[in-house]
């Protein structure tokens, strides 16, 4: 792998030029003049420098790179003690023994829980999906007597949240998902309930925690966003839900790309669909043949990609909406196939790209303002590859629009790579976009 003086040497930079561009990108005083010295030396700047330095390496050197390959996490940073809770028997009694110390204790350390690296997730993911699920028995003692339709509102809480998230996201969602996570947590280890409110309410407990997931790691929190998803994998595990599990290790995938480690997010991916279940769930498997697809582009396989994508699009066709689980309503025909664009994308065809990116942005219509964002630079991205820079244009501008109203750690980093693309063009429109760029970023 290379270092970060081995691809500045082949730019013919110094380092001072390095921290000029970042400064360039992100504004005067981001970084100091003699800083990137100390990157040299394996110092990883804070905030979201380093996103800003691999997006400009990036597109300077035309490839891929990624933080991990500048900035790699070091093993042993790892701490045996916030792994166990996830290492433990998978029963409906031990659920609660470990885990639950992640909701209490997450408004403290949130910031410092250090991310962990794919090696780390495989272990509670094989339990997952070899370990058969114990059926959870009701419990007549407890100081609050748990009723089902104490299970109802909580089930409406979670899905008035995830719409929440939809169109704003950010801290504010994040903490109020949480709040209702630790209720719900308490309840299930000390309330009284029959059986089936019972697996309801770990259900309830599966979503909460995967929502919590994402949100803590579209806001950076790595470390916190992967403990909140290894807790929700095993409450869908007690509630005997495959497919919320799928789509909670779906989620685990997903971030292990996001951070570069694309054998883990394989892996991992691999064992969502083959523990989903229910051939029926079209919708889920859509979900997980694409999410595959899109690391098998990352890794630039375009025949397994392309054998995904179909896998996903005969998936939806055989499946019915009506027998799709509440949580999967965003997954649609527009998501589909704007995601398949983003793949194309990432594989370098930009033709392709920008015909299925064009086709999903006209399914959403004004539906999922942070995804029509995300798939809108994409599509700028794809056009300025087609050497179309008004189409370009157009699209960064809708992307930029949306993008003043989001509360997103994905679409700062994608609206900085957009700028950065944009920096590569002379000509006016081009110059509209990085200033405009320019002012969401700095005002953020």
């Amino acid at each position: 792998m290379a270092t970060l003086a081995e691809y500045l040497d082949r730019l013919g930079w110094s380092a001072e030029r390095l921290g000029r561009e970042v400064n360039r990108e992100a504004g005067l005083h981001t970084v100091s003049r003699k800083a990137p010295y100390a990157w040299l030396k394996g110092a990883k700047p804070r905030g979201a420098v380093p996103e800003i330095v691999t997006a400009i390496l990036s597109t300077k050197l035309g490839e891929a790179v990624t933080v991990p390959m500048l900035w790699p996490r070091p093993e042993p940073t790892v701490e045996p003690a916030a792994l166990s809770s996830h290492y433990g028997p998978w029963t409906g009694g031990s659920l609660w023994s470990g885990p639950l110390h992640v909701f209490n204790a997450a408004s403290d350390s949130a910031s410092t829980l250090p991310g962990l690296p794919g090696y780390a997730l495989t272990a509670p993911v094989l339990d997952w999906l070899t370990v058969e699920p114990v059926e959870i028995q009701g419990r007549v003692v407890g100081r609050q007597p748990v009723t089902p339709e104490m299970t109802y509102v909580l089930s409406d809480r979670v899905a008035q949240l995830r719409r929440l998230d939809d169109v704003q996201g950010g801290p504010l969602v994040l903490d109020w998902v949480t709040d209702d996570l630790r209720r719900a947590a308490t309840l299930a280890r000390d309330g009284s309930y029959d059986a089936d409110t019972g697996q309801r309410l770990h259900q309830i407990l599966a979503e909460l925690a995967q929502l919590a997931g994402w949100l803590a790691c579209d806001q950076d929190l790595t470390g916190l966003g992967q403990r909140y998803l290894l807790t929700g994998l095993r409450a869908a595990h007690a509630a005997g839900d495959a497919a919320l599990g799928a789509n909670i290790v779906s989620c685990l995938s997903y971030q292990a790309a996001w951070a570069g480690e694309h054998g883990a997010a394989l892996s991992l991916i691999r064992a969502a669909r083959k523990g989903a279940d229910r051939p029926g769930h079209g919708s889920v498997h859509a979900l997980l043949a694409t999410r595959q697809a899109r690391v098998h582009a990352q890794l630039a396989d375009e025949t397994a990609c392309a054998r995904a994508l179909d896998d996903a699009s005969a998936a939806y066709a055989d499946g019915s909406p009506s027998d799709a689980p509440a949580w999967a309503y965003w997954v649609t025909p527009a998501v589909l196939a704007a995601d398949a664009g983003r793949a194309w994308l990432e594989l370098g065809r930009s033709d392709r790209a920008e015909a299925h990116l064009v086709r999903g942005l006209n399914l959403f219509g004004q539906d999922q303002p942070r995804n029509r964002m995300l798939h809108n630079a994409s599509l700028a991205e794809a056009r300025l590859g087609l050497g179309d820079l008004e189409g370009a244009a157009d699209a960064a501008c809708q992307a930029l629009d949306l993008g003043e109203r989001l509360i997103s750690g994905r679409a700062k980093a994608r609206l900085r790579t957009l700028q950065t693309r944009f920096e590569r063009v002379d000509s006016r429109r081009a110059h509209e976009v990085v200033d405009r760029a320019h002012h969401i970023l700095r005002s953020s």
